[in-house]
């Protein structure tokens, strides 16, 4: 398969999961989105995310975000969305020690802020959730897989089952970025309900670039 073709069928069958996706309406908005790679002083990214839920009847919240440096081995991200569930605004900050070199893979540490509204209850989240990724040439190019567990403190105005107004939710996440080319890149994330969540499953697509000049990779 020549690399042309390898881009065509890669963007195709993105193209197929993310009209999948549109088919669906969701109440999960907690995912992780994004490797523990970190953008360089003067880069940027916008990106869309699609998240499709597999459990407890299915369904689907699409969410657009922005990423930024904000110091030396942190990045912050700004993300709002909706769906099934109504509506939620998020901050985050990614701090990551330790870089991907040589074999040792990069490690880092995400929090977020998460508020939200669902039919009558409003919700306030704080996420916590380490990340590991690790850079790897494919045929389809460069990629990073990566792993996450996102432990979700969850304040809620109203009770909400057996689970009451507060509860702490967690998850297994895996997924991966590809970079296709200098101007597009599209990742995938698959989440696994751990406790008091929903499982699902998200794509992404972001934008990176360069202030000054438009986007250019590192």
């Amino acid at each position: 398969m020549t690399k042309n073709n390898s881009k065509s069928f890669f963007k195709i069958g993105f193209i197929f999961l993310a009209a999948l996706l549109l088919q669906q309406t969701a109440s999960a908005y907690q995912t992780i989105g994004e490797t523990a790679e970190l953008l360089p002083p003067g880069f940027y990214k916008l990106g869309l995310q699609p998240q499709l839920v597999v459990s407890e009847g299915g369904g689907l919240n699409v969410g657009a975000y922005f990423d930024t440096y904000l110091m030396e081995s942190v990045n912050g991200r700004i993300e709002i969305g909706g769906g099934k569930t109504d509506f939620w605004a998020t901050g985050s900050v990614k701090w990551v020690p330790i870089p991907d070199v040589d074999r040792q893979p990069a490690i880092g540490l995400r929090g977020a802020v998460t508020t939200a509204r669902d039919d009558d209850a409003s919700f306030f989240n704080i996420q916590i959730a380490p990340i590991i990724s690790k850079k790897a040439d494919t045929r389809y190019g460069e990629m990073i897989p990566f792993v996450a567990i996102p432990i979700t403190f969850v304040s809620a105005s109203k009770d909400l089952d057996s689970n009451g107004k507060g509860y702490t939710a967690s998850q297994f996440a895996i997924g991966a970025e590809w970079f296709q080319d200098k101007t597009i890149n599209y990742g995938a994330e698959f989440d696994l309900n751990m406790s008091h969540t929903q499982s699902s499953i998200s794509a992404f697509i972001s934008f990176p670039f360069d202030g000054n000049t438009g986007f250019k990779k590192k």
